[in-house]
């Protein structure tokens, strides 16, 4: 399954950007942050320190990790930026709907 696929409806989608905006604000994703800085700043500070004998390979496999490690970090935010519409953009990042809204979805 594509990731195109997982979210096929407003409806998908609106609950995807809510949970990931969620996901951002939780003690829990805070401390994997907290986790995965400290593991980005020791491979940045290994990369470039090296030691001797090191290989090309050892590298580029510490440089593979990095790049995950800030691929995870930024997952909420790629998510939320890629399946925003223009006009979701606009509202506002309360996840509750007003009064009016709620109207307008009844009728």
């Amino acid at each position: 399954m594509k990731s195109n696929d997982l979210f096929t409806t407003p409806e998908e989608i609106n609950a995807a950007v809510a949970n990931f905006k969620t996901l951002k604000r939780t003690v829990g994703w805070q401390t994997v942050i907290q986790i995965f800085e400290a593991n980005i700043k020791e491979l940045e500070r290994q990369i470039l320190q090296g030691f001797e004998g090191e290989t090309k390979e050892q590298i580029d496999r510490k440089r593979d990790k990095l790049t995950a490690y800030r691929e995870v970090l930024d997952a909420p935010d790629y998510w939320i930026k890629k399946l925003q519409t223009p006009a979701m953009m606009e509202q506002e990042d309360d996840p509750y709907m007003t009064v009016a809204d709620l109207r307008k979805s009844r009728e």
